[in-house]
């Protein structure tokens, strides 16, 4: 297992499986300049590895608590920081891997963002989720944005200008998770979900992920044009050709039994 250990978070890579541990438990693993910093550098570590699925998760009793109101307090945070989050944000959104985020305890704000910035998301029944960000005078960076296209603009708007906290069982009725379970069931699911996802092509995965992602930032020529190339380096991977050998093998077996 290759291994990247930063000041606040954990990057793990064994064989296709990578793993993103937030790891600032004594502050709810809230986001500070050391954070921000470390989220780059774990994001571009991860693009460099082999992993095919990274599942995201929170040391401790949170999944994460979003920036650090403390150091939003005294004026630390200045723009250079928020631009620094919003890269490091982006950058795990890019990742060529599917992305899964295990949320438990809070998940508030920027966790929340973290966790919109995934493909998936699954979430412990002590769940706690919101996007405050307005109650405490800032823009929630591009998490309404990421939101509004995973639950649409109406409801994105309740959630963010109100900034009210709501539970797993609500964000599951949302759409914003997947699925809902006990906080000691979540680690075990999170590693069924990336075996399911690993056992699938991988190019297939790759391409499908990035035409959800531009669905709402190009027009359907655009589209048509990248799916054609998409298309054709899927059905020219190792991938598909070992799906459709499988596929004729079980096809001669049935014949071979029918006759």
């Amino acid at each position: 297992m290759a291994t990247l250990e930063l000041e606040t978070m954990r990057c793990e890579v064994e064989g296709h499986l990578g793993r993103l541990r937030l790891n600032r438990p004594e502050a709810l693993n809230a986001a500070n300049w050391a954070w921000v910093n470390d989220l780059v550098t774990a994001t571009d570590y991860l693009a460099q590895s082999e992993a095919r699925v990274v599942i995201v998760s929170g040391e401790g009793r949170a999944f994460c608590s979003g920036l650090d109101v403390k150091e939003l307090a005294q004026g630390n945070l200045s723009l250079e920081w928020f631009a620094t989050w919003e890269r490091g944000v982006i950058a795990l959104a890019d990742l060529s891997a599917i992305t899964i985020a295990a949320i438990h305890g809070y998940c508030l704000g920027g966790g929340l963002q973290v966790a919109l910035a995934c493909d998936l998301r699954i979430a412990s029944t002590d769940a706690v989720l919101s996007i405050p960000a307005v109650k405490e005078g800032v823009v929630a960076a591009l998490g309404p944005m990421r939101l509004a296209r995973i639950v649409g603009a109406g409801l994105a708007k309740q959630l963010c200008l109100l900034g009210r906290r709501f539970t797993a069982e609500e964000a599951l009725a949302f759409g914003i998770v997947m699925e809902v379970m006990s906080p000691a069931s979540l680690e075990e699911r999170s590693l069924m979900l990336a075996q399911e996802l690993l056992a699938i092509p991988f190019t297939a995965l790759r391409h499908t992920k990035r035409q959800i992602d531009q669905a709402f930032s190009q027009d359907t020529a655009a589209l048509l044009k990248e799916l054609l190339v998409a298309q054709e380096d899927c059905l020219r991977s190792p991938e598909h050709a070992a799906v459709m050998s499988a596929y004729r093998e079980t096809q001669a077996r049935r014949r071979s039994r029918q006759g």
